[in-house]
């Protein structure tokens, strides 16, 4: 007995560490002094004092407690009612309608994300209104109410419906009768479906994403959007912080369905607690909002971690436009969106060849390059350029190439190409983009062929290629490739010279190389869509990052190749020098930039998804 006892606690203790463990080490990484997550280097709250200076982070937080605290007791109020009514009466249909009930719980959140977007682009022409906190709402309570008519109905199993009865045969009315003896009995339930209702409106990203406006980003959108450089102790110390409201909320709800808990208890610190939580969200609203006068507003939608806050903070006090910035992972998220008719933005940053299918799709208007006068710093090499001929719909921004880091205290051999990532000596080591048209386009350059090539029998040839590589490859990573080669866990990596630069400043050992086949050269470029309400906000930023000074501050953060040739004139020498960010000339003139294939993206689809099964 004492042996199956021994051996039960060891075995939960393993079940109980291989499920939790990966939180304990986030949490415990929130309190680390060093921003690398692979080494412990002392105890720090610094991390913590960071998060809540960053106004970013607070409007984010701000905009996710208002929706949570609103779309929940809306979720609840309809919740309550619909449970009741659907517990009390009989009638034809009513076992079609309790299904109905059930789908938004079990139907993909994805589908239920795109059929909201879809909903909402069409009918806020009509309606004049644009997606933001009342959408997020909307969509909240859409998802949260099935949960909450579940809750409340599992506490209704089993009452006895002679109270009610009673309390009527003795003069009580109605709606004495559901206040003084069905709703005491119930309560617990209602708290508890409240409660899960607002831990899934707290958590929820992917409808979020698709129904947010410019102005409206929550709190995970932001964290999703925070990691494409890195999980830094700051998105764990936001992580923890959300983890532990979670963590209440789960215990008041199993404390509530427990018959021995003291409901009374249970529901006053359920009820302090909630109330807590919005006084914390009304304070946040005016903390945010602190030294705020009205201002005109300026959207914004940016590849994450692109843009310093600094310079927003910049241009906000000397034009006092508040700028509301969101962000995006990858070109198609972006054009997703503006094709489903997201028209709240008023400044967008798109790739060259996502440019050229903007342009095709008619989303974009032409840029009057009269009101930005600054663009005579732009470099004429990067002006132009196929995608956009004359720039009449396109500024750049920024751009920079895919190249090749290698650790030299790993490999023991000379890479100068693609063709060297193929070597069995790198099995299990090397990072790639994750990014189909980059790793796709590096085997047909392998092969001699453009990274633009559309000929099947050439893109046969490619696919076999990278399926011989798989063996190769130990990750595919867009978001923080360079963690990877920061840590040691991969000794090669594909991935952009910024992630290079970045990675070569922690690990010593790094060295970059430009591969010999050719470089794939991606350039990042500012464009207004034919919606923007405020295009001369849009011309005044695009003037403003592109002064000497201020495209310097974001050099400085954001190692990616500037094209402004007045910044060049006062930039530190040491990131002018880097290749991993400026290229050599001659790599850069016989370098490809993507262009738009039109409907042979399928086929490079199809390829991407053999090659990722």
């Amino acid at each position: 007995m004492k042996k199956n006892s021994k051996f039960s606690i060891v075995y939960n203790f393993i079940v109980y560490l291989f499920l939790y463990a990966p939180i304990l080490i986030l949490v415990l990484f929130s309190f680390n002094e060093s921003k690398l997550n692979a080494v412990w280097t002392g105890f720090s709250l610094k991390w913590y004092k960071s998060l809540f200076a960053n106004e970013s982070i607070l409007t984010a937080l701000k905009n996710t407690l208002i929706i949570a605290v609103t779309s929940t007791i809306l979720s609840v109020m309809l919740g309550t009612v619909t449970a009741v009514g659907m517990y009390r009466y009989k009638f034809r249909g009513k076992g079609l309608l309790d299904a109905i009930l059930f789908i938004p719980i079990v139907i993909p959140e994805i589908v239920m994300g795109i059929a909201m977007l879809s909903f909402f682009s069409m009918v806020q022409d009509t309606l004049n209104f644009e997606m933001g906190l009342i959408t997020l709402i909307i969509a909240h309570v859409t998802f949260s109410v099935s949960y909450v008519v579940t809750v409340v109905r599992s506490r209704l199993d089993g009452f006895d419906k002679h109270l009610e009865e009673a309390a009527m045969d003795l003069g009580a009315t109605p709606l004495q009768t559901f206040f003084k003896v069905t709703l005491p009995v119930i309560m617990p339930g209602i708290v508890s479906g409240g409660l899960l209702a607002f831990t899934l409106s707290l958590d929820d990203v992917i409808i979020s994403f698709f129904v947010a406006g410019a102005e409206s980003t929550t709190l995970p959108l932001k964290v999703l959007s925070m990691v494409k450089f890195g999980v830094t102790p700051e998105i764990n110390a936001l992580s923890t912080i959300m983890l532990l409201i979670t963590v209440i909320m789960v215990v008041l709800m199993e404390l509530l369905n427990k018959a021995s808990a003291n409901k009374k208890r249970v529901l006053r610190f359920a009820s302090i607690f909630l109330v807590a939580i919005i006084a914390v969200s009304s304070g946040i609203a005016t903390l945010a909002h602190i030294g705020q006068k009205p201002k005109e507003e300026l959207n914004i939608f940016n590849w994450s971690e692109y843009l310093p806050q600094s310079v927003i903070d910049k241009f906000e006090e000397e034009y006092n436009i508040k700028v509301n910035y969101s962000t995006f992972s990858s070109n198609e998220e972006m054009l997703a969106k503006l094709q489903a008719g997201a028209n709240n933005y008023d400044l967008v940053v798109a790739s060259d060849y996502m440019v050229e299918t903007l342009i095709k799709q008619d989303i974009l208007q032409e840029i009057n390059k009269d009101n930005i006068p600054n663009i005579k710093y732009m470099d004429p090499a990067v002006m132009d350029l196929s995608f956009d001929p004359g720039n009449k719909f396109s500024i750049p921004y920024m751009w920079g190439d895919a190249a090749i880091a290698v650790d030299t205290s790993k490999v023991d051999f000379e890479i100068t190409g693609y063709k060297d990532l193929w070597n069995p000596k790198l099995a299990n080591s090397i990072v790639v983009l994750d990014d189909q048209r980059a790793i796709i386009g590096m085997a047909l350059k392998k092969l001699g062929y453009s990274i633009n090539e559309t000929d099947p029998k050439a893109l046969a040839k490619a696919e076999q290629e990278l399926l011989d590589l798989q063996k190769n490859i130990k990750a595919y990573d867009s978001d923080s490739p360079k963690t990877l080669l920061i840590n040691g866990e991969a000794s090669v990596g594909f991935v952009w010279g910024a992630e290079v630069s970045l990675a070569m400043r922690e690990n010593k050992n790094l060295k970059c190389v430009i591969p010999e086949e050719g470089i794939f050269i991606q350039q990042d470029n500012f464009v207004i869509p034919k919606k923007a309400k405020n295009v001369k906000g849009a011309e005044l930023f695009m003037d403003f990052i592109m002064r000497p000074e201020i495209s310097v501050e974001i050099s400085n953060e954001f190692p990616y190749a500037n094209p402004n040739t007045g910044a060049w004139e006062i930039m530190d020498e040491s990131i002018l020098n880097d290749i991993a960010v400026y290229p050599p000339t001659e790599a850069v003139e016989t370098g490809e930039h993507l262009k738009d294939i039109g409907n042979n993206i399928d086929l490079f689809d199809k390829i991407w998804s053999n090659i990722k099964k």
